[in-house]
């Protein structure tokens, strides 16, 4: 699952300024951190849902994805 969020979902991701980081994955649950654009998007739990599709799609797996938010240090408010 690391190879994949790193080779396919990153560079869709870095695309519009966003990043995706890998964390674990315990069969069913995938964790990654957002960071960049994606760390403060308000649109990112729809990203995250598009992610799982396209995960069950071209993985023929079903993955729920927890997403943790890593905003820059000048963010953090």
């Amino acid at each position: 699952m690391e190879t994949y969020v790193n080779t396919v979902l990153r560079p869709l991701l870095r695309g519009d300024g966003g990043e995706i980081e890998y964390i674990s994955f315990d069969g069913a649950t995938l964790s990654v951190r957002l960071r960049g654009e994606c760390s403060f998007c308000a649109k990112s739990g729809l990203c995250m849902d598009w992610c799982e599709e396209k995960i069950g799609r071209d993985l023929g797996k079903t993955v729920k994805i927890s997403a943790e938010k890593k905003r820059p240090y000048f963010r953090d408010k």
